[in-house]
């Protein structure tokens, strides 16, 4: 069908808070051998040997862990997670915070950053996508019920939609613009340009691979397109309407989402984050609730057995980690000590 065929070539490139996991390899991997109460030392594993990174006797010294530092340092969203088991070995991992676009100095990833991803035994991103994972894209973003977009929102309002979406560079075939779901447009619409194809998560993904390091996603592709899809129509309609309001700030909040992100500034990058929110504050704690806190805890539990069997690296969007409902604060309640590392 030329629609299907039309929708899966864009879908992967669509939606800006999916990582896509591609490019399946293997190599040797660098790894870190951490000595009691010293820094770590880089070693090499030969995983074709059937060699892995283990936990090693450490004592962690009992620390006051009320504070959580999320303030910038050296440019890093990167933090230590530290807990230890029955033997009284450390386990280490490491939780990452991304931000799912392209740009250059993003995509510049540093050596201390990359030693620790290509040295774990897994990476756990947001989302794996496949082939079925494409299909349930397909079937989730567009109407098949005998609906479409202008029966849903009006003749004029998909008229300024269509020419919103051809401007900001989304030329979609009629046929399936016309069957888009409301919040499938508004995603469209405010999705940062991409010209390259491949974003930080993807990339992170391809390098993991190839140093054989196993990839797995916290959450399938039905799981997060449901976080829109489950809103009542009417409240869809009102998304894509604030996001059609606010279009001519979309650049302006991106740059300043992004330098907050490169100075490893969380608190602001959240801070702009909400200002972007729909206007109308019961729309704003609905989408705050469905795309953070109710993911966040869903991905929290998925984490743990990873987490508890230690050299797991996460890369998750930076959103998630801050607040009283984000991962880095659920992670010291739950007992694992946190240390934030600095890129050099």
């Amino acid at each position: 069908m030329k629609t299907a065929r039309y929708f899966h070539q864009f879908a992967a490139k669509s939606c800006a808070f999916l990582s896509i996991a591609l490019f399946i390899s293997a190599a040797p991997a660098l790894a870190y051998q951490q000595e009691q109460n010293q820094q770590s030392e880089i070693r090499y594993i030969d995983r074709s040997k059937g060699e892995r990174n283990i936990a090693i006797p450490l004592y962690i010294p009992q620390t006051d862990n009320t504070q959580q530092n999320t303030q910038p340092s050296d440019g890093a969203l990167l933090w230590r997670i530290e807990h230890a088991d029955k033997k009284n070995r450390v386990r280490s991992s490491y939780i990452f915070g991304t931000i799912h676009i392209d740009n250059e100095k993003v995509m510049d990833i540093p050596d201390t950053l990359l030693h620790r991803l290509i040295a774990a035994d897994t990476l756990m991103l947001e989302l794996e996508l496949n082939d079925d994972g494409s299909v349930d894209m397909l079937r989730k973003m567009l109407f098949t019920d005998g609906r479409n977009l202008t029966q849903v929102i009006g003749e004029q309002s998909f008229k300024d939609v269509s020419e919103a979406l051809i401007k900001s560079g989304n030329r979609l075939p009629i046929d399936v613009l016309t069957l888009l779901k409301p919040w499938a447009a508004m995603l469209l619409l405010i999705k940062p340009e991409n010209k390259s194809g491949t974003f930080l998560d993807k990339k992170l993904s391809q390098l993991a691979r190839s140093a054989g390091v196993s990839v797995q996603g916290l959450e399938t592709v039905s799981e997060q397109l449901s976080v829109f899809d489950d809103i009542e129509i009417d409240d869809q309609v009102s998304l894509l309407q604030s996001a059609m309001d606010t279009l001519d700030e979309k650049d302006q909040a991106f740059q300043q989402m992004l330098d907050a992100y490169l100075s490893g500034d969380l608190e602001r990058l959240v801070s702009v984050s909400d200002s972007q929110l729909p206007k109308d504050q019961r729309l704003a704690n609905l989408i705050n609730t469905k795309l953070i806190t109710e993911r966040n805890q869903l991905m929290f539990n998925r984490m743990q057995d990873n987490l508890l069997a230690g050299n797991t690296f996460i890369a998750i969007g930076a959103l998630h980690l801050a607040g009283e409902q984000g991962l880095l604060e659920k992670l010291k309640k739950a007992g694992y000590r946190l240390t934030r590392i600095g890129m050099h």
